[in-house]
């Protein structure tokens, strides 16, 4: 039987590597794009072939892209708050996903799958989201969620140009290879640094489901749609306690003032009560939401693991 193939860029990051992990257990042959620069410590323990290069550089995509892929997963981003990154936010995030589908389209690869996020929306306080809703990202002043809107109408429209896209759109994701957002979070809950997160509410989804949904939106996405995955509803301060009861810590309380080890972007996410509906992708993609402590449950013990956190 004929193994699928995947080409994934953004391969050596957080849901990147989970996805390669993902594909390679569903016995698909993965080409995984990596920068020169990435640290391949995680990525490099799955089978895939992988190859250098940058979503900016067109010439470098289509080198590394084989031709007659079945799937292009286009993972690759920026996802960076700072206002001085924001023009090469706008290359790697806007720029790069035309190239992504102009390569894609050359290669004659079968479906393109976009990663997208739930900030496509913008920032929506106490409003249940689902696929239809309107965003509001052009009234919002950081960078990032206006790109994150702007790559998903430059995947889509390449639907005019005969490419067949398929958009997925994750809320907070955790789990294992987290060494950026949750990671950093369980271990300064762990080592007491953390005292106050904001009085707001999220929608959080394990990655491992996340990765799932992405190879089911290969396998049985509509042409064209998007979906929003979510699942486990729960405060920033329910975050914290449940960190707190896995790794020994005292839980950061809720306060409406910042604590001095958050950022005032991250702040203000956390301030506000995110609401999304992924019905849609758990009745299309088979999307199955993992209860909160499940999923801080295995990023801890991955941490564990690695050697990132003390043992209990």
């Amino acid at each position: 039987m004929t193994k699928k193939t995947a080409f994934v860029s953004g391969a050596s990051g957080f849901i990147g590597v989970n996805l390669v992990k993902q594909l390679g257990l569903a016995g698909w042959e993965v080409t995984a794009l990596h920068r020169a620069s990435s640290n391949l410590a995680y990525l490099s323990r799955f089978p895939a072939r992988r190859v250098i290069g940058d979503i900016t550089d067109a010439a470098a995509l289509d080198a590394a892209m084989p031709a007659g892929v079945d799937a292009v997963f286009h993972v690759a981003g920026n996802v960076s708050f700072d206002a001085a990154g924001d023009v090469a936010q706008n290359s790697d995030n806007i720029d790069g996903t035309r190239n992504m589908v102009t390569t894609a389209l050359n290669k004659k690869a079968r479906r393109f799958i976009l990663t997208s996020s739930g900030a496509s929306w913008g920032l929506q306080d106490n409003i249940e989201i689902n696929e239809d809703s309107p965003s509001n990202v052009d009234d919002i002043p950081v960078n990032y969620f206006r790109t994150k809107k702007l790559a998903e109408d430059a995947a889509l429209a390449g639907l005019e140009r005969g490419l067949d896209v398929v958009v997925v759109n994750p809320a907070y994701v955790v789990g294992p290879f987290d060494g950026v957002i949750w990671g950093p979070f369980v271990q300064a809950v762990a080592q007491g640094k953390l005292e106050k997160v904001g009085t707001g509410s999220a929608a959080f989804c394990h990655v491992e489901e996340v990765a799932r949904a992405h190879i089911a939106a290969f396998e049985k996405g509509v042409r064209g749609e998007r979906y929003l995955l979510a699942g486990a509803q729960a405060s920033f301060a329910q975050v914290g306690e449940t960190v707190a009861s896995l790794v020994g810590g005292k839980a950061p309380r809720a306060s409406s003032e910042r604590d001095p080890g958050m950022t005032p972007e991250m702040f203000n996410l956390m301030s506000l009560n995110q609401v999304i509906d992924c019905s849609k992708a758990m009745r299309e993609l088979d999307f199955k939401p993992v209860a909160l402590k499940t999923m801080y449950g295995d990023l801890c013990a991955w941490m564990r693991e690695e050697g990132l956190l003390d043992p209990k």
